[in-house]
């Protein structure tokens, strides 16, 4: 059985769907991830699932139960669910004992003194049950409030964008600790951020939203090789998309003609496609007589990144390139195949 699960949720404000028709599930110990770009009606989900938004047809579902339909509605207070919050929300004139234990009510003195220390170890943070939030870096401060999350065994952990007010370096530590920590715990989380790459990183399945629907819910390396849509493509991919034309069995573009694999399934094989290319597809090469140059060279400490542009039209690929190229700015080129799989293409009005 499910943990959690939603079934064709409905959520408008005045004219505005926020969720159309989502359907999710959860199971004991997964972390779902769900992706999208602001606006697209992800916190919305998370806020109807803890409580704190009503829908308005559907059902949500936790451990059989229902707690949110058009008739039902449980109050977040009563459906035992942690939630970290972007701002963490620590209370600042408490210290982290007396911030985890503000949860844990029904605990006597002697079990909300273990639970403080268990929940602390778990977030690798022991000893700090003294300290304030104002001696705590960002990344501590977050631990803190995933500690105070987990304390009273919820059986579901929220997070809305937990790592957005972290510097790059305490973002990759947290998103290297959260699995396990989550693991740990044995707690089903659901993540939602814009973050493509927070998302790949812990998720066991991946939800895609865009204009409050779910465009693709999947393992996230089968979204990642092979985005349902256009817009799925975008939101989780580095990649370029260029116009393209099928024909006879192949695609052409400005790069050349290539196989090529139907996102849909039923394009019509003489048709106007969008074709992703992704880093590393294709190689830049030296040539007097190119059709593209070098436009720009970016150093990523192991290799380069080149962006090279067409002479004929707009078209600009990036390719990954070895720390020993002899590329350099305005360098005539062409663009040869790195691997042979076949390119992905998308209708033309996605």
């Amino acid at each position: 059985m499910s943990l959690l699960k939603c079934s064709s949720v409905f959520k408008a404000f005045g004219n505005i769907e926020a969720l159309c028709d989502v359907s999710i599930d959860v199971n004991p110990g997964d972390i779902l991830a769900v992706v999208g770009e602001s606006g697209c009606g992800k916190t919305t989900l998370l806020r109807a699932i803890a409580g704190f938004e009503t829908i308005d047809n559907g059902e949500i579902n936790i451990k059989g139960q229902t707690v949110s339909s058009d008739q039902i509605h449980v109050l977040p207070e009563n459906r035992n669910l942690g939630m970290v919050f972007q701002e963490y929300s620590l209370f600042p004139h408490m210290n982290v004992e007396s911030n985890i234990i503000f949860g844990l009510r029904s605990y006597d003195s002697v079990e909300k003194k273990n639970r403080v220390k268990e929940v602390l170890e778990l977030v690798r943070l022991p000893g700090y049950e003294n300290r304030y939030p104002h001696e705590l870096s960002g990344g501590q401060q977050q631990r803190i409030a995933l500690a105070r999350s987990l304390a009273p065994n919820p059986t579901l952990i929220l997070l809305d964008e937990p790592f957005s007010n972290l510097d790059s370096v305490n973002r990759v530590d947290m998103l290297n600790d959260l699995q396990s920590i989550i693991r740990d715990s044995q707690i089903a989380t659901i993540l939602v951020t814009h973050d493509k790459e927070e998302a790949f990183s812990v998720a066991d399945s991946l939800a895609v939203m865009v204009d409050g629907k779910i465009n693709q819910y999947a393992k996230p390396n089968e979204i990642y090789f092979y985005p349902k849509n256009y817009k799925v493509a975008k939101l989780v991919s580095n990649a370029e998309f260029i116009s393209g034309n099928l024909n006879n069995g192949l695609v052409d573009c400005s790069l050349g003609s290539f196989p090529y694999f139907d996102s849909t399934g039923k394009m019509n094989p003489v048709s106007e496609v969008i074709v992703m290319i992704r880093f590393g597809d294709f190689r830049a090469v030296y040539d007097p007589n190119g059709n593209f140059f070098v436009s720009s060279i970016e150093f990523k400490g192991s290799h380069y990144i080149v962006t090279v542009k067409s002479f004929r039209s707009s078209t600009y690929i990036k390719s990954i390139e070895s720390l020993d190229t002899n590329l350099a700015i305005n360098t005539k080129v062409n663009l040869v195949p790195v691997n042979p799989d076949p390119l992905l293409v998308f209708p033309k009005n996605h």
